[in-house]
């Protein structure tokens, strides 16, 4: 077993710790339309990023994710665990253990835990100007997320009827610092798009205010399938 394959499974105990399971029942169900879950769904994303490393310094990749559902617990406090593998390939033929994170339904918030961070990435109902800290659920400062708009939407030449976009930063100042950041959920489907785009300007005397990208990463995500095992 290389290191990977550890940590990889050390990652998947830790989540059945946190799951807290007493014993298997039918969790209470929670009307959570823009992000249906159930053990043995799965998403398909298209992943194209390009990471910066210096000025004119910058390496772009193509790849895909492919998310699936593969357990449910019910932990002590009555609340529905959905554990998530993640793998990763580059042509959709071979995949790899990528990460292991888990979905939460806690109070109508749906929240995250990857990378021992709790996010709340949705609260339910889902409401055009719903505003709330997306920290909530951890010790981090408040990072306040907002439903800003919703409508029919296209992703990869796919037409979903009813979505929802989620901004989680809309920061340009021209001078230091670029963070754009959404997500959007699409009704009965889940999430269709991330969209991460987190730049820092070189800012010495010379380059000042000319938008010359230091460092930084865009991650842009599309759904490409979706369906259940």
């Amino acid at each position: 077993m290389n290191v990977f394959d550890k940590r990889y499974w050390i990652s998947l105990s830790l989540f059945f710790l946190w799951s807290c399971q007493t014993e298997r029942e039918e969790p209470t169900v929670v009307d959570m339309d823009y992000y249906p879950l159930e053990t043995g769904k799965f998403w398909v994303y298209e992943v194209n990023e390009t990471i910066y490393f210096g000025e004119g310094d910058y390496e772009e990749i193509h790849y895909f994710y492919r998310d699936e559902i593969t357990e449910l617990y019910i932990n002590e406090a009555g609340e529905s665990v959905y554990i998530v593998n993640r793998q990763r390939s580059e042509d959709r033929t071979e995949w790899t253990n990528k990460q292991v994170y888990a979905l939460r339904v806690s109070d109508n918030r749906l929240i995250r835990l990857s990378d021992n961070l709790q996010e709340i990435i949705l609260v339910f109902p889902l409401r055009v100007n719903l505003e709330w800290d997306a920290n909530g659920a951890n010790s981090h400062a408040p990072h306040v997320y907002t439903l800003d708009a919703e409508g029919p939407y296209v992703v990869k030449n796919r037409y979903f009827p009813s979505t929802v976009r989620v901004l989680h930063n809309d920061e340009d100042d021209m001078i230091t610092i670029r963070d754009i950041r959404y997500n959007i959920y699409a009704e009965g489907v889940g999430l269709v798009e991330s969209y991460y785009e987190v730049f820092n300007y070189c800012t010495r005397n010379d380059c000042l205010g000319e938008q010359i990208i230091q460092n930084g990463r865009l991650t842009h995500l599309k759904l490409v399938s979706d369906g259940s095992i």
